[in-house]
């Protein structure tokens, strides 16, 4: 019959789990409440709150659970957060206050610190395993991994497509260049003799004679400059 005055509800939230106890807890029911608590402390939950803002506590029996359930979740790097805000429970666990965290509410305890957010998040720190990520934090952050590195190759495999690009338009350019430089060395041969002739004006020598206005005048130029050498 006493069996039925208590109430416990699990909400699993992925890395934490809150656990509520509510209703009458004596001794009668305390086997029942440690099969349960330690089964879920056993889980892949990082944090275990429970809350016992509507719990009644009639035995002392109920603190040593708690003790051991905060020695069994430290060893294996998992916290133990109480939740209530009610005068009763602060005068069942003040014998322990300084050993047990207890907030308000799960926002609370979110809201506490910057190495708590850490914690909630996934991320642990330890003086002998180093930095532990939970299994969530841990596939997440491999997906970013990945994403970044497939985005990375992505960058580099367009610059290279770019640099193929340009130096294939530099190739290009060179080969065209070659091309001109060709023509106009043939086309100054073949205007050599033409322009040894004076039927086309060598532009070159403008600046040292003037125009030339008829061929007389550039024949005489041509004898006196022979003359001259």
């Amino acid at each position: 019959m006493r069996a039925d005055l208590i109430d416990i509800q699990v909400e699993d939230h992925g890395d934490d789990v809150e656990i509520t106890l509510s209703g009458s807890l004596g001794s009668y029911q305390l086997a029942a409440v440690r099969e349960k608590i330690e089964m879920l402390a056993d889980g892949p939950g990082c944090f275990i709150f429970v809350n016992l803002e509507h719990a009644h506590f009639k035995v002392g029996d109920y603190l040593d659970l708690f003790l051991e359930l905060l020695n069994k979740l430290q060893a294996k790097d998992s916290k133990l957060i109480l939740i209530f805000k009610n005068e009763e429970q602060e005068a069942y666990f003040a014998k322990y206050r300084n050993i047990f965290e207890i907030y308000e509410s799960r926002e609370a305890y979110k809201d506490s610190g910057l190495s708590k957010q850490l914690l909630q998040i996934g991320v642990h720190y330890g003086s002998k395993t180093g930095i532990r990520l939970s299994p969530s934090v841990a596939i997440a952050l491999s997906l970013l991994i990945v994403g970044w590195a497939i985005t990375l190759f992505l960058i580099i495999a367009a610059q290279g497509r770019d640099i193929a690009d340009k130096q294939a338009q530099i190739v290009a350019l060179q080969s065209q260049k070659d091309r001109y430089v060709h023509e106009i060395e043939r086309l100054e041969t073949s205007i050599g003799p033409l322009r040894k002739l004076g039927v086309i004006e060598d532009t070159t020598m403008l600046t040292s004679f003037g125009v030339i206005r008829d061929w007389v005048s550039y024949l005489e130029f041509l004898e006196n400059s022979r003359r001259e050498k």
